[in-house]
């Protein structure tokens, strides 16, 4: 929690009165001076110093809230305001204390700070969860009693043989009798017996690189019988990667991109258009340490294309300039660049890359290696059944078109920022291909939850992520098998892959279940959840605790939570085994 404060000072715009006239002063502050009211103004790179209702933002403007949230991918944001029913944390007018602005620029109105962000009361939550008692706790305490029950009675069996023994016995001789029997029964070496057995288990955990905070936690480990496990960051390696490419060469072909597979450049000469592409559009830049740095997914494509183009990146962008470009917004949901050609004069590269389905229509023909095909409807259908291929496997999607230009003068000015505004032309594009992208599974994931399985251990996700990405995640990590869910009766499948919105109905008041007032029908969904779940998508920290408390009070299981973000954190101290991954 400590890192995601912001610690640089914050840009206010303040209203002062100078002379009877009223002027709008910058100042920069302390994130802790702010107060509600604020215009704050934050640009890519910053810290969000509280949180935020966004009134002015410039096109394309991304933040990264996969700690609060969940979500992989960057998030935009608009000065829209969203309907009713619309949760605060999925709100896209919306920015909160801890996360980062990615890209654009935007000036906000301060709504919370401190304990009242959205922040705030994920650190509220954790200080109010009751602290949950270990099977070791449990087990020793059943054990005291049985010890001091049997204590007891060998001591009065004593005083009583004592005092009815025909051997007579002063009474200070039977008390100290009786007294030895009953203390002989007591096992003072229990204590460094357990102790000294879990501190032999840390160190050994610690060559497995895990570091163990509570010691009892290390026999509760083996009792687990839920382990619910947080998706970006623990299950996946939470960075975006390009992993696959779809162009047309005598056909449409679907092509692996990893490392592995394309060690060298690739030779084919629709994926290298395809790569010139990725490469000339894309606005994340080297830092100073020669890193990609800028939007996870721009970053991720140009890897990817940086891969198969080879090592002459940086000479390729130089001979061809951007002399232009319309930035992605919500509502074209493209983006436009236009590169000159430095081999022709008077040649002009347009490149166009967004949502498949908006590109797509204003394309008239596929790049078909070095010359073109028309785009027909066969096509057209062809290239929609990889997208949805790809979409289905959790996959996003992003399409690039090209058109050339020539006969422009080398010092024509191109402006526009929409179809009807350019003055140049903005159909006819060439389809080149497609590229997916997504948050792969971490190596060894799928091996470790079929060990869980053969264990008896029941594996669950959690997620802020979306549904149909969780669900596809969960297919290929063996949390799910492969069509089970098509095999399913409609009652069981209702309940094996679950919303946010759809807990939202039966949330318990207080902490957990155990005092919560239940009608038939709420009892009756938890009973199902606890039952049928795997997968649980768009959940908010809250809802991460109460599936928890769920799967203790209701299922009678004895949980284990892993996760990475501040996001789990409420959840990790509410199960009996709270494993933390990693810091994000």
């Amino acid at each position: 929690l400590q890192s995601m404060q912001r610690t640089e000072l914050v840009c206010v715009h303040r209203t002062t009165s100078r002379g009877g006239q009223r002027e709008v002063r910058e100042q920069w502050l302390e994130p802790s001076d702010l107060v509600p009211g604020e215009l704050v103004e934050l640009e890519a790179g910053d810290k969000i110093p509280a949180d935020v209702r966004i009134v002015y933002c410039t096109k394309g403007t991304e933040v990264d809230n996969a700690a609060l949230t969940g979500e992989s991918l960057p998030e935009a944001r608009t000065v829209e305001v969203e309907g009713d029913g619309v949760a605060v944390h999925e709100a896209h007018n919306v920015c909160f204390f801890g996360t980062t602005v990615l890209k654009g620029k935007m000036k906000g109105l301060v709504f919370a700070t401190g304990d009242d962000t959205f922040l705030g009361q994920i650190n509220e939550t954790m200080m109010q969860c009751a602290r949950t008692r270990s099977t070791l706790e449990t087990q020793i305490e059943h054990f005291v009693h049985v010890i001091a029950y049997v204590a007891i009675a060998v001591g009065v069996l004593s005083l009583v043989a004592n005092s009815i023994s025909p051997v007579e016995r002063p009474i200070d001789l039977i008390l100290e009798n009786a007294a030895t029997a009953f203390f002989a029964q007591v096992p003072e070496g229990l204590l460094p017996t357990v102790t000294i057995s879990l501190m032999c288990a840390s160190t050994r955990m610690v060559k497995r690189k895990v570091l163990v905070r509570k010691i009892d936690a290390i026999e509760t480990l083996g009792c687990v019988s839920v382990l619910c496990s947080d998706k970006t960051g623990t299950l996946t390696s939470g960075c975006m990667t390009a992993t696959d490419i779809v162009t047309h060469a005598d056909g449409f072909a679907t092509c692996r991109c990893t490392e592995n597979e394309w060690a060298a450049p690739v030779q084919n000469a629709s994926v290298l258009s395809l790569a010139q592409c990725g490469i000339l559009n894309n606005s994340s830049k080297p830092n100073r340490e020669g890193v990609m740095a800028g939007s996870p997914t721009e970053v991720a494509i140009m890897e990817a294309c940086t891969r198969v183009f080879g090592d002459d990146r940086m000479q390729y962008q130089e001979q061809n300039p951007q002399v232009f470009e319309i930035p992605f917004n919500s509502e074209t949901k493209w983006m436009l660049t236009i590169h000159a050609d430095g081999l022709r004069p008077g040649a002009f590269r347009m490149v166009l890359k967004g949502a498949p389905e908006r590109v797509l229509a204003m394309c008239t023909r596929v790049l078909n290696e070095s010359s073109t095909v028309e785009l027909s409807d066969q096509r057209r259908g062809e290239i929609n059944t990889h997208l949805h291929k790809l979409m289905s496997g959790g996959r996003r999607v992003l399409c690039f078109a090209e058109m050339r230009l020539d006969g422009y003068a080398d010092d024509f000015v191109f402006e526009g920022s929409s179809p009807e505004k350019c003055n140049f032309p903005m159909e006819g594009f060439t389809w080149v291909g497609l590229i997916g992208l997504e948050d792969p599974p971490k190596e060894g994931v799928k091996d470790a939850i079929a060990v869980l399985d053969n264990a008896s251990c029941k594996t669950v996700m959690v997620t802020g992520d979306h549904p149909t990405t969780a669900q596809a995640i969960a297919t290929r990590i063996g949390i799910l098998k492969p069509g089970e869910l098509d095999r399913m009766p409609q009652e069981i499948r209702d309940y094996t892959v679950i919303a946010g919105g759809d807990l939202a109905k039966y949330l318990p008041g207080g902490d957990g279940f155990e005092n919560a007032a239940f009608d038939d029908e709420q009892m009756e969904f938890w009973r199902k959840t606890v039952q049928h779940a795997r997968v649980f998508a768009r959940v908010s920290p809250v809802h991460k605790r109460v599936i928890v408390r769920a799967y203790q009070q209701i299922g009678g299981a004895i949980v284990a939570m892993t996760g990475d973000g501040v996001n789990d954190a409420p959840a990790l101290k509410a199960a009996e085994v709270g494993v933390a991954m990693g810091i994000r």
